[in-house]
């Protein structure tokens, strides 16, 4: 018995050497095992927010602890060339910023003349209503056209289009009817324009740096807007009227095009063979029916839209925010809420790291509550400012009297940030995984759905924020937007859970 003893350790000593012996390299099918984990982990927030790994790259990661868990070993740190360094990229962001534009300073300059040959505020309307119209009209065919043709020609023959339409606005007396003709034609094709210029975006660039690109893609969107709203467009009104602004988006848009001819030919023979033989109806319905298939794509869509609409119902009930709540003149709308335009530009610049932080689902659902909370703090400017002035012990007071603005005023704008922040966020993050997680052949669809469900819902809430505003005042109806956000958020997260069974991984196909 006494020799048997010695002969233990070894056995436990080989047993202990079996142990540390390095597990193998599971094969690529299996590398998803570490995420199903994770996800099950996680699974009480994701009930909510969604589950832990909705992008497809391989290296992305639920959060800072799934990120710890799957580092690998002697993997690269250094940071990666920025994506303006690739050529095909340099040359989208440039088409995009110039086409863009061109597309702000004209839509500037067509409502200066509705507004100067009508004098009515049922055309200013009307103006807005020609920009939804054709989303709802020609939004899902759009989408059919972008997945079925080439398209770095699309894009071509596009910008070609609008510049055409500067042409007979040159050679033609400005009238009313003009005016909205044109409105209609430039919203038509940026229905066609748009999903094609996201999906070449995707084409173009790796999946695993889209949130970076969105991103990038973003932040161009913002500056031409600063370029050509704000600043282009008043100048060359002033400098040679409505003529000037026509010559000189007409020899922008001639450039955007050059600059589109210059990019890869994108691939579109799995589209066009995948529709051969199936009728319109079935192909306008396959984004809508991936959306609905593919929970991560239905949420972020979600996210995305619910955004747009409160940004509408604001747009709406704003006017009589300034002039009731904080005492001043709705001209005063863009200098109140300037702010958030440096939240919007802080919100694209950390979106993607937000999104390699807590993912991408995480950083559009969470945003969106943000989003939602800014609004509904709107209803409670004065309790806000007493709590950050009295409680809170911030120098709101020295503050107000060094700007020279009124206490609630500077609140209004202090809240601005955050909003600029959180739509940014959402915008980035929900483009991203809708890219990430849409194969190629239905990406154009996809984005197409996104946009017709963003301008069908916007619809009602919109209408409906000007009549109750005058009915229960512009308090209550700013808090009831945001809660309004929440629940729907909420509902459209938990309903998506108990409904959908997604797969781990959609292929790019």
């Amino acid at each position: 018995m006494r020799r048997s003893r010695p002969l233990a350790r070894p056995i436990r000593k080989d047993l202990t050497a079996r142990r540390r012996e390095p597990i193998a390299e599971p094969d690529p099918v299996d590398d998803l095992a570490p995420t199903q984990t994770l996800s099950v982990e996680f699974q009480p927030i994701g009930g909510i927010f969604g589950a832990s790994n909705p992008v497809v790259p391989v290296d992305a990661t639920p959060g800072r602890l799934g990120k710890v868990l799957r580092r690998r070993p002697g993997a690269r740190t250094s940071a990666e060339p920025g994506l303006l360094e690739d050529l095909d990229f340099r040359i989208l962001w440039a088409s995009r910023l110039i086409s863009q534009t061109a597309q702000g300073a004209l839509l500037y300059a067509l409502l200066i003349l509705v507004v100067d040959l009508a004098n009515r505020s049922v055309f200013n309307s009307l103006f807005v209503i020609c920009s939804i119209l054709p989303s709802i009209a020609f939004g899902l065919p759009a989408g059919v056209v972008a997945d079925s043709v080439p398209r770095r020609g699309l894009m071509v023959l596009l910008n070609l289009c609008r510049f055409a339409f500067m042409l007979l606005l040159i050679g033609s007396d400005v009238s009313l009817a003009g005016v909205f003709a044109a409105t209609l034609g430039i919203w038509v094709i940026h229905q066609f324009y748009s999903p094609t210029e996201s999906s070449v975006l995707a084409d173009i660039v790796e999946p695993r740096r889209y949130t970076e690109a969105q991103a990038m893609f973003n932040l161009a969107l913002t500056i031409s807007q600063a370029v050509g709203l704000v600043i282009a467009a008043p100048i060359l009104l002033r400098i040679g009227g409505p003529e000037l602004v026509f010559v000189v988006a007409g020899g922008l848009w001639v450039i955007a095009g050059a600059l589109t001819m210059l990019l890869p030919a994108m691939e579109t023979h799995r589209a066009r063979r995948r529709n051969a033989g199936r009728t319109l109806r079935q192909m306008l319905g396959d984004g809508w029916r991936f959306a609905r298939s593919d929970r991560f794509t239905f949420e972020a869509i979600i996210d995305d839209v619910l955004v747009g609409v409160g940004m509408s119902a604001l747009v709406v009930i704003m006017p009589f925010y300034l002039e009731r709540v904080l005492g001043t003149s709705k001209e005063n709308t863009v200098f109140v809420f300037a702010p958030a335009a440096l939240g919007l530009v802080v919100g694209i610049r950390l979106a993607p790291k937000l999104a390699r932080l807590i993912s991408e689902q995480y950083a559009a659902t969470l945003s969106l509550f943000l989003f939602a909370m800014v609004v509904a703090a709107l209803g409670f400017v004065e309790q806000a400012y007493d709590f950050l002035n009295d409680t809170l012990r911030f120098p709101l007071d020295q503050l107000t009297d060094a700007v020279g603005v009124s206490p609630l005023i500077f609140v209004a704008m202090l809240l601005s940030v955050p909003a600029g922040f959180a739509s940014a966020v959402v915008s980035v993050s929900a483009r991203s995984i809708l890219l990430s997680r849409t194969p190629s052949s239905l990406r154009g669809q996809v984005i197409a759905t996104q946009g017709l469900m963003g301008n069908i819902a916007a619809l009602i809430p919109t209408l409906l924020a000007g009549i109750a505003t005058d009915l229960f005042g512009v308090k209550p109806i700013a808090v009831a937007i945001g809660v309004c956000i929440v629940v729907a958020a909420l509902t459209a997260h938990m309903l998506g859970r108990k409904n959908f069974n997604l797969p781990n991984v959609v292929p790019q196909t």
